[in-house]
């Protein structure tokens, strides 16, 4: 009596089928990772600019001094700087870029108040070449994230 080796066409084709769904399956999961990790690196950077001019407010009123908040696009960072002193800077990640403010305003100034004389809309886009708005209302000094 003889032994078989081998697998027979069924065998290969069933194995090959569910290694195809497994792969699929993990295609799938990755690109959905990336896409919440995406979102989420944004969302973060997003908050990390709103607090970074709230902080840069509250300098200036604490300390009854009128500031500049300099916004670097090539840099990819925000600094701000009272009386030509460099205080503090926000450097963002290659994962979120500075695109954009106010088509050529890269200079936000603050009073010895606190206060944001004009409006302001900041642009920043993530991997997925997704923008996400930051706008500064005049008035009522309210800062908001636009999806």
């Amino acid at each position: 009596m003889m032994k078989k080796s081998g697998f027979t066409l069924i065998e290969t084709i069933i194995v090959i089928s569910i290694v195809s769904i497994i792969g699929g399956c993990s295609a799938i999961s990755v690109r959905y990772y990336k896409t919440i990790r995406n979102k989420i690196d944004a969302d973060y950077y997003c908050n990390a600019v709103v607090g970074f001019i709230n902080n840069s407010k509250m300098y200036c009123k604490e300390n009854s001094c009128s500031a500049v908040i300099t916004f670097d696009i090539p840099g990819n960072q925000m600094m701000l700087h009272a009386d030509g002193v460099p205080i503090n800077n926000l450097a963002l990640s290659n994962k979120i870029i500075l695109d954009n403010v106010n088509l050529d305003q890269s200079k936000m100034g603050i009073d010895n108040e606190g206060y944001i004389k004009e409006a302001y809309t900041i642009t920043l886009k993530e991997n997925n070449l997704v923008k996400h708005k930051i706008t500064v209302r005049v008035g009522t000094e309210y800062i908001k994230i636009i999806e």
